[in-house]
């Protein structure tokens, strides 16, 4: 038979999508299930010592649902097409389709395709779903889990904390950072008149107490507002570090927009922004691994013979996930800190998933 010429053949591209998405949907189940009971037996002691209900636990888990498929589908891409083009090959299927002419090219296109789909389906959950289920998810933790009081109010991408010290405003909470970025402190005299205002551009916690940085301290007197040149004697902020994890906004709780404006305040502002800037370059290559995932399932199913058997398959695929998720951990812990430019840091992964899987497919093509 005549090599086929066309890139895309509906007969086989049909069947092959049909294949995967049967087994895409069912890895995605089990991933989601497997992430779900880990993070509970993780959580089971913290759960029993607040004497948590049933009622909160199932809510928890269930806002904490977008967020785990998002997590999850880039693995379950690989290992749906791992499982089923696996068990294809097993039928030699991809045999006869390689001696009637058909290209890597060919079965791959279909697959791919869906691929760049499943990659913008999951950012753009991540935009509208994820923020809000996040939200609530770390809300119904602290305010009915842990039963801390509701001494906050979020306004999109700034938190306002009722604290012992006053009302305090800041621009983000850092815990790996043990840090406050863009801080101030407003305080109020008899019948809640404006007493001072103090402006940190970021309060660290050095383990016994709060150090402020770039502070500016303004009072509000009978004389009229004036400047001091340093901190008053005595000042400083009552809570501790743990006090401050209710009101620490995670990156999944907001949007890529959002994250963004953020940024550009704290920049402004005079704030490093290292570790926001990998969060924002993660929004879009998470969603993108799907794509990368499946270059490379696809030739490693297609053209080799080791991955015949439903256990084959889910051990390669578990390695690779697992691979993935090590190196992108690493990477983005490198450009936290600095050491890589944050698109190298966020984007390491993906990279490394194309170069391989783009060397398997010219070589089996």
């Amino acid at each position: 038979m005549t090599r086929v010429g066309r890139l895309l053949l509906p007969t086989v591209g049909r069947h092959l999508l049909r294949e995967f998405c049967a087994a895409f949907a069912l890895t995605l189940a089990a991933f989601v299930a497997i992430y779900i009971v880990v993070e509970f037996s993780d959580r089971l002691d913290s759960f029993l010592r607040h004497d948590a209900t049933a009622g909160a636990v199932v809510r928890y888990f269930l806002f904490k649902l977008p967020f785990v498929v998002a997590q999850v589908t880039p693995v379950a891409v690989l290992m749906g097409a791992l499982v089923s083009l696996g068990l294809l090959a097993r039928q030699s299927e991809f045999v006869a389709l390689r001696a009637c002419g058909v290209s890597i090219w060919q079965i791959a296109t279909p697959l791919l395709v869906l691929a760049v789909l499943i990659s913008v389906a999951t950012f753009a959950w991540n935009e509208v779903v994820v923020p809000y289920s996040a939200h609530r998810s770390h809300a119904i933790e602290n305010l009915e889990i842990k039963k801390r009081q509701a001494a906050t109010m979020f306004t999109g991408r700034e938190v306002w904390f009722h604290g012992r010290a006053g009302f305090y405003n800041i621009d983000r909470v850092s815990l790996r950072h043990r840090a406050l970025y863009g801080l101030t402190v407003y305080q109020l005299g008899p019948e809640f008149r404006p007493a001072r205002l103090v402006e940190a551009q970021q309060a660290s916690w050095d383990g016994a107490r709060w150090v402020l940085t770039g502070v500016h301290i303004h009072e509000f007197g009978a004389d009229g507002p004036r400047e001091l040149p340093h901190e008053p004697a005595g000042f400083t902020l009552p809570e501790k570090l743990d006090e401050f994890g209710a009101v620490s906004i995670e990156p999944e709780e907001l949007s890529y927009g959002m994250l963004r404006s953020q940024i550009k305040d704290l920049r402004r502002k005079g704030v490093d922004t290292s570790e926001s800037w990998v969060d924002l370059h993660m929004k879009v290559a998470l969603p993108a691994a799907s794509l990368m995932m499946m270059l490379l399932a696809v030739p490693l199913a297609a053209v080799g013979t080791r991955l015949t058997s439903f256990a084959a398959s889910v051990g390669v695929g578990f390695a690779l996930g697992f691979g993935y998720f090590v190196v992108a951990a690493f990477a983005r812990a490198l450009g936290q800190s600095g050491a890589l430019p944050a698109p190298l840091a966020a984007w390491a992964a993906n990279g490394l998933l194309a170069l391989v899987g783009g060397y398997f497919v010219l070589g089996a093509d």
